[in-house]
C-alpha cells in the first residue's frame, strides 16, 4: 500500500443518496440512474424523501452526494465532502454554462443548496483515505464520473473526438471543446473534465439496455457465456425477420419514451434461439446507428476518431456492423476497462507520474480497427422494419 503514490475514483453516475454529515448515517438507500420509480420523481418530488431529511436539512446536518461524494466522505471518515466537475454535471442540478450548482433548478426541486458538495476539478487533491482503513494515508488525487473517465482513458482529447462505450447501456460521447453545446433534442451537454485552467466539455447520448439485454438472453439459457453470441450471430445469413427492442428501461433518444417495453417481434415456428440472439445483437448496433444520426444532426463539429469501449464492445459481429452502419472506422483498445484507467491517469497526472496526456497518449494501445466492410443501404431495409418494431413497442405501460 505504501507503494501508492495517489488513488482516482471513477463512479457511476447520477446515482445519489443523502446522509447525516454529524453522524454519517444514511437516510436511505442509494438511488439509482436507471430507477423507473424517476418517471414518478419527475411528475410530483418525493414527499417522504423530504419528509425523512427535513429535519436535518433544517440544521444543516444533511448532505446530498452522488457515489463520488459518498465514498470520499466514507474513505475520509467523514473528514471530506465534495464532487468534482464531471459529476456535477450530470446530476441535472448543475449549470454547465456558469460552471455551478444551479440555484434556478434547486429551487424548483426545493433542494436548499446546502445539501449540494462544493465542486472540485477533476484531478484535485481531495485529501487522503483514512489511514485506518488501508495501513497508511493515501491521496485521492481525482473523482472523476465513468464515461468521462472512459473518455479521459481512451484519450479522446481532441475536439470532435468521439467515445462509444456499450456496457450495462451504450452511451456515444463526442469531445465538443471548451465550451458546452447548447442542445434541444438528444444529446446533452455535460463536463467531461476539468484541470486547473483547461476545462473539456462533451456532448452526449444514451440508450439504456445493451449489456443488460445480452445478460437477461444468458439468464433465458440461450447461451452459456456471452463471448458465444458472436459465433451464434455469425452462423446465420440473417435474423429471419425477428427483430428486438431493447428497452427494459424505456426508450431515450431520439424516441425517449419512458413507457415503450422491451419485445421481440416476427417470431415464425422455424425462429431457433440462434436467430433471437442475432436479433439481440442487432438491435444494439442499429441503435448505435440511431444515436450517431442524432449526433451528426445536432452537433455540428466534424469527428476526428472513434473509439469503443466497455463489456459488449468485446463482440466483434455488433461492431463491424456498427462500422458498416455509421460508414467510419472504430478502434478497440486492448484494454477495454477504459473508465479505471482514465480515473488512474487523471490522479497519475495530478502527482506528476506523467507529465502530461501526450505521455497517456503513447500508453494507448489499439486491438482492432473495424472499417466499413458493407454498405449501410444493405442493411436499409432491416432497419426500417426494426424501426416499426420500436414504434409498436412504444407507449406499453400506458396502455389500460
Amino acid at each position: 500500500m505504501n507503494q501508492i503514490v495517489g488513488l482516482g475514483i471513477s463512479t457511476q453516475r447520477a446515482t445519489f443518496i443523502t446522509w447525516n454529515k454529524k453522524t454519517g448515517n444514511h437516510f436511505h438507500n442509494f438511488i439509482s440512474w436507471q430507477d423507473l420509480r424517476a418517471i414518478e420523481l419527475v411528475k410530483s418530488w418525493n414527499s417522504s424523501l423530504i419528509m425523512k431529511v427535513q429535519n436535518a436539512i433544517e440544521e444543516e446536518s444533511c448532505c446530498f452526494g452522488t457515489i463520488d461524494t459518498w465514498l470520499l466522505h466514507k474513505l475520509t471518515k467523514g473528514s471530506e465532502f465534495a464532487t468534482d466537475f464531471s459529476n456535477a454535471s450530470t446530476t441535472g442540478l448543475f449549470d454547465p454554462y456558469e460552471m455551478c450548482w444551479s440555484s434556478f433548478i434547486t429551487s424548483l426541486l426545493s433542494i436548499p443548496l446546502s445539501l449540494l458538495p462544493p465542486v472540485r476539478d477533476t484531478s484535485f487533491n481531495f485529501g487522503s483515505v483514512d489511514e485506518e482503513i488501508f495501513g497508511v494515508p493515501i491521496p485521492i488525487m481525482a473523482l472523476v464520473a465513468d464515461q468521462q473517465a472512459a473518455m479521459f482513458g481512451e484519450c479522446c482529447f481532441q475536439t470532435g473526438d468521439v467515445k462509444l462505450t456499450m456496457g450495462t447501456g451504450t452511451f456515444l460521447d463526442i469531445n465538443t471543446g471548451s465550451y458546452p453545446q447548447q442542445n434541444v433534442g438528444g444529446f446533452y451537454p455535460l463536463i467531461g473534465w476539468k484541470i486547473g485552467q483547461e476545462v473539456v466539455c462533451l456532448a452526449e447520448s444514451n440508450a439504456g439496455d445493451t449489456g443488460t439485454a445480452i445478460k437477461w438472453a444468458q439468464q433465458l439459457d440461450l447461451f452459456t457465456d456471452a463471448s458465444e453470441t458472436e459465433k451464434m450471430a455469425k452462423s446465420l445469413e440473417d435474423s429471419e425477420g425477428v427483430y428486438f427492442v431493447p428497452c427494459f428501461s424505456g426508450l431515450q433518444a431520439p424516441l425517449n419514451d419512458p413507457c415503450a417495453c422491451a419485445s421481440f417481434m416476427g417470431l415464425k415456428p422455424s425462429t431457433s434461439k440462434y436467430h433471437l440472439v442475432r436479433a439481440i445483437l442487432e438491435s444494439i448496433a442499429f441503435r448505435n446507428k440511431q444515436l450517431y444520426e442524432v449526433m451528426q444532426k445536432e452537433i455540428h463539429i466534424p469527428v476526428t476518431n472513434i473509439r469503443a469501449d466497455g463489456g459488449v464492445c468485446k463482440n466483434s459481429f455488433v461492431m463491424q456492423m456498427t462500422s458498416d452502419l455509421i460508414n467510419e472506422k472504430i478502434d478497440r483498445p486492448v484494454h477495454l476497462d477504459m473508465s479505471c484507467l482514465g480515473a488512474a491517469s487523471l490522479a497519475g497526472l495530478a502527482v506528476g507520474f506523467w507529465t502530461d496526456k501526450e505521455e497517456l497518449k503513447k500508453l494507448r494501445q489499439s486491438e482492432t480497427v473495424f472499417k466499413p466492410q458493407k454498405k449501410w443501404q444493405e442493411y436499409e431495409m432491416s432497419m426500417e422494419n426494426w424501426v416499426k418494431a420500436v414504434k409498436r413497442s412504444m407507449n406499453w405501460y400506458n396502455k389500460t
